[in-house]
């Protein structure tokens, strides 16, 4: 990076940066008020603005800024842009979250609307060493779908290897590679598929569902990945059928009017990799059962056996301690007969099963 100077700048000359990786990941940002709410709504605005309040603007905490289109965008620190932005213009807020603080001491507002510390820029680039290693793995983490925006934008616009970039934000270079295959296939899913990223069923787009997705050797094999290369086309031509099933059982396709199969990352993803190495399951799932459903389909018959006996087992024994509460119901009772039979049942059949393969002949054959 260039010699760093700081100047001075007028607040309502700077606008938010809608590439900022931070903010891809959530759908619709038409205007600088919507991104303004939402990084009072995600991004812990409200403890920035009282840290202003309390202390003013540090000029260590400058804004790095970059001209672009005649414009002076914010390429690193938009979430104190924000918090300026609120302390100036809080009727902007949504649902009036800058109520509490009362009113703003004029010389506050003052300094945040003639002297905000700048950084100028030539251009956008000059920034990408440091803000990699503060959101990267430094003291203001971004999350994975940030952090592949990241990669991909200094990889593909800056000409910088990802092991370079590796080893500048200080990530070995087995993540940075899946993080960047990870943007890749998205990207490659919305240019030449039916899935597009603006049209996911949520408002925020939830890459870090893709990315665990993706370190499954079932995935891997369902989608034709080859994750010891950076491509730009990950998923072979005649996977992109699936490629497409993938991201809308992931995320959802509102103008399908169809939700996520995957309602949470745990278990979500660990089950729909398992669903998609059975044919039957892939059916089941595309004729529009829950991932559940399709997920008990998939799961081999030993599976199934050993579930329900440790969970009926766990059930005998919740019962057990609460028998003392029995009224003497008949109906119960013979509710209980049943269960006993059909329990000594089950036990006598797997006797003979595993005395069948252990070899022993029909006649020695004993129930203990």
């Amino acid at each position: 990076m260039t010699e760093i100077r700081i100047q001075l700048a007028y607040a309502d000359q700077l606008h938010f940066d809608s590439k900022n990786p931070r903010l891809v990941e959530f759908i619709g940002l038409n205007d600088e008020n919507a991104i303004l709410n939402i990084l009072w709504k995600n991004m812990d605005v409200d403890e920035l603005v009282m840290s202003i309040l309390a202390n003013g603007f540090f000029e260590s905490e400058a804004l790095y800024v970059a001209v672009e289109d005649g414009r002076h965008v914010v390429v690193e620190g938009n979430r104190r842009l924000a918090a300026i932005k609120a302390i100036l213009h809080p009727e902007l807020i949504k649902g009036g979250g800058m109520k509490k603080y009362g009113e703003i001491p004029e010389n506050i507002k003052e300094q945040l609307r003639t002297r905000i510390p700048i950084v100028l820029l030539e251009h956008r680039k000059d920034a990408w060493r440091y803000i990699g290693f503060k959101h990267v793995n430094g003291p203001a983490k971004w999350d994975s779908y940030a952090k592949a925006q990241y990669i991909a934008l200094v990889h593909n616009e800056y000409n910088v290897s990802l092991e370079d970039i590796a080893a500048q934000i200080g990530d070995s270079n087995k993540i940075t590679l899946r993080l960047y295959q990870g943007l890749m296939l998205l990207q490659q899913a919305h240019e030449q598929t039916e899935f597009k990223i603006d049209d996911v069923y949520s408002n925020r787009l939830y890459f870090s569902h893709i990315y665990t997705a993706m370190n499954y050797d079932s995935m891997q094999r369902y989608l034709g990945l080859d994750l010891t290369k950076a491509e730009s086309n990950p998923v072979p031509k005649e996977k992109l059928p699936q490629l497409e099933d993938v991201l809308v059982w992931i995320l959802g396709s509102k103008k399908k009017g169809m939700p996520p199969v995957v309602k949470s990352q745990n278990p979500g993803i660990r089950q729909l990799c398992q669903v998609i190495e059975s044919p039957d399951s892939i059916k089941l799932l595309k004729s529009g059962v829950t991932l559940d459903t399709a997920y008990e389909n998939s799961k081999d018959g030993l599976d199934v056996l050993h579930s329900a006996i440790v969970e009926a087992q766990n059930k005998i024994q919740k019962a057990l301690s609460k028998v003392a509460y029995y009224d003497g119901n008949i109906d119960l009772l013979e509710t209980m007969m049943n269960l006993a039979n059909s329990a000594d049942y089950l036990f006598k059949s797997m006797k003979e099963i595993r005395q069948f393969k252990q070899g022993k002949p029909e006649s020695t054959r004993t129930l203990e």
